[in-house]
């Protein structure tokens, strides 16, 4: 059985790329290849228990550069190279395949030293310098998730690479529930009646949910009975509450905080979902809401703008002109018809295009292609 390192750096809650890590890990098991994980997080283990062989702690000593900032865990990163270095002595894995670019500081010049592949899932955009620092540049081959972010690292390093578009399961669990269980609005204090406007997304400043909340502040004004819901936890927890306490709309706002699974929400509690980002790779949120056939109102710009089709699959607003975003608010909440119609065409397309097999497969064909041409330069 052939063995491939999983490495992987990410952050305490399952989002993202914790998703795509996931889905990476079924589809490589399942394909017969023998998985051990690296990882700094243990926040995967329990949804990747029987799939793996082994799960080895390690952590990523990060060498960087950041303007003023100056991090040069130097002894730690030799050690940490030198244990990698032993473990792929020990195990001979075929191919290394990193989530997302800090691994590949580690992976790269392991996997020259040993003549393994590296295969970087490149999530989201970076500063130029990240790529070099990284050594994202220099790892066999690169994956994206989207158009936009493939294009972000072509323009800053000079390589390209396949798109595979993130996915979730929209056969057994992303779908629509008809008639709603409205336990979850008890729970919250929502009033049944209520048009739930709802974005899913760590609470950062990039995910703008500050600008959400004062757009929705507006849209109350003109709409009666709108409730808003914020679900995920974040840094900027605490200033979101001052902000809403601010605006008076303590009855009208709910930050849920994390939540260990997303699907109950889209299926049961928001009616129109947004993603009010400034930057995102792809958007897995908006491909999660789809696939329960909500409309999303996004930022038109990045990644977001090859999941949600203006006027088709959802709608889209400029990202400085918040006018538009509290406008789109207004239109979904007046228009059940129209929050249908545009719900049913999102999750046609989520099928179409962020499909689960569609995933797998994909990222199963990478691996292979990638160990055949590794194989073929070794008999050169």
């Amino acid at each position: 059985m052939k063995t491939i390192f999983v490495l992987h750096h990410g952050g305490p809650q399952i989002r993202g790329s914790e998703v795509c890590l996931l889905q990476t890990i079924e589809a490589l098991h399942a394909a017969g290849y023998k998985i051990i994980v690296l990882r700094k997080d243990a926040v995967i283990d329990e949804h990747i228990s029987g799939q793996v062989e082994s799960i080895l702690d390690e952590p990523y000593p990060e060498i960087m550069f950041d303007g003023a900032q100056r991090t040069m865990p130097l002894y730690q990163y030799g050690k940490s190279l030198r244990r990698l270095n032993k473990l792929i002595k020990q195990h001979r894995p075929v191919a290394m395949y990193c989530n997302t670019g800090l691994p590949c500081q580690l992976a790269v010049p392991a996997g020259w030293l040993r003549s393994v592949p590296v295969l970087c899932h490149f999530h989201h955009p970076a500063p130029r310098r990240y790529f070099y620092i990284w050594l994202v540049k220099y790892s066999t081959r690169l994956v994206f998730p989207s158009e936009y972010t493939r294009s972000v690292v072509e323009t800053s390093c000079g390589r390209s690479g396949e798109v595979v578009y993130n996915a979730v399961d929209m056969d057994t669990r992303f779908v629509p529930v008809v008639p709603r269980d409205k336990s979850l609005l008890q729970d919250y204090q929502i009033p049944a009646s209520a048009t739930v406007v709802g974005q899913v997304a760590s609470l950062s400043r990039h995910k703008r949910q500050d600008v959400l909340v004062r757009c929705f502040a507006d849209a109350l004004k003109r709409v009666d009975n709108l409730h808003l819901i914020l679900i995920g936890d974040g840094p900027m927890r605490d200033e979101l509450t001052a902000l809403v306490d601010e605006l008076g709309l303590n009855k009208n706002v709910t930050l849920a905080g994390y939540v260990r699974d997303v699907l109950p929400y889209y299926q049961h509690v928001i009616d129109i979902n947004v993603l009010a980002s400034s930057e995102e790779g792809l958007g897995i949120s908006v491909i999660e809401a789809s696939a329960c056939a909500l409309p999303s109102i996004v930022t038109d710009c990045t990644g977001l703008r090859e999941v949600v089709d203006d006027g088709v699959t959802g709608l889209t607003f400029d990202s400085e002109d918040f006018e538009q975003l509290t406008d789109g608010i207004v239109r979904l909440a007046k228009d059940l018809e129209l929050r249908q119609q545009l719900g049913e065409a999102a999750r046609e397309k989520a099928v179409k295009l962020f499909s689960l097999e569609h995933y797998k497969t994909s990222i199963v064909r990478q691996i292979e292609s990638l160990v055949r041409k590794n194989d073929q330069g070794h008999a050169d």
